[in-house]
């Protein structure tokens, strides 16, 4: 399947997940030993439950497999999922939703790279602010080179 057949789904699939509450995250189409597999993420600040999830997945499904609509390969396998908390945050959306959780950011700090933890207090347009042990700090975008959520036991 090409691109303009994951532009098809997300077309298919955002008003969908927006009537639950959910933006859509993405939509790949990879294949495995069992055949084509679609996953479709989607993601919201409250995070989609497993009803939500459900939900979206049975309304896409007969969608899908409404008379002329072809968007799903003869014996697929379709997921619909949040974007995991192991995901590396990237766009304003991906901070914004995790805002108060704790980060591990990797920054570019001029000619070398400077590792930060600490709460995610505000995600902006072009910045965010992180509080660490020692102070708050505004960083922006352009200079995270890697993001992720610390996750606590």
């Amino acid at each position: 399947m090409f691109t303009e057949d994951t532009a098809k789904i997300s077309d298919a699939v955002r008003p969908i997940a927006e009537k639950y509450g959910q933006e859509l995250v993405g939509v790949t189409i990879s294949s495995n030993s069992r055949g084509p597999v679609l996953r479709i993420i989607v993601g919201s600040k409250e995070g989609p439950t497993i009803g939500v999830l459900t939900s979206i997945t049975k309304e896409f499904r007969k969608l899908a497999d409404s008379d002329g609509m072809k968007l799903l390969p003869p014996d697929h396998q379709l997921e619909v999922s949040s974007p995991g908390i192991d995901r590396e945050l990237r766009e304003f959306r991906d901070f914004s939703w995790n805002e108060g959780r704790t980060l591990k950011l990797s920054v570019n700090s001029g000619e070398k790279t400077v590792n930060f933890e600490g709460e995610l207090i505000k995600a902006g347009p072009d910045h965010i602010v992180l509080k660490t042990e020692a102070k708050e700090l505004e960083i922006g975008y352009k200079d995270i080179l890697k993001a992720k959520i610390k996750i606590k036991f």
